[in-house]
């Protein structure tokens, strides 16, 4: 992969990565409710909170998958898959740019 490549593709992380992060922010910030809920309100918004504060978890193990793949380009083994040593398609990365491994390692381990 050339220098080139490896800029587009940290840009292409940070991007992803500052979004996720606004995400997250919005999901764990409780609502301010305006009135006063009765108790059916509660369990809903309550129930709206939980969810929200789930889906935000979801969000920081994909930002952990992007520091990671940061931390592999900052290391020079960005795009290497990590079980073969084999270059990750260029195709992979630009569909995928958290991509651990070479297709076809991935396909072994999904059997």
């Amino acid at each position: 992969m050339n220098a080139e490549q490896l800029i587009h593709f940290k840009e292409l992380l940070l991007a992803q990565k500052e979004q996720l992060a606004r995400e997250i922010k919005k999901l764990e910030t409780p609502p301010a409710y305006e009135n006063t809920p009765g108790d059916e309100d509660e369990v809903d918004e309550s129930t709206d909170y939980f969810n929200s504060t789930a889906s935000a978890g979801d969000l920081r193990e994909e930002m952990g998958r992007i520091d990671h793949a940061l931390l592999k380009i900052d290391q020079g083994t960005y795009g290497v898959c990590e079980a073969t040593g084999k270059d990750i398609p260029i195709e992979v990365l630009e569909v995928n740019p958290v991509a651990l491994y070479h297709p076809e390692h991935q396909k072994e381990m999904n059997q």
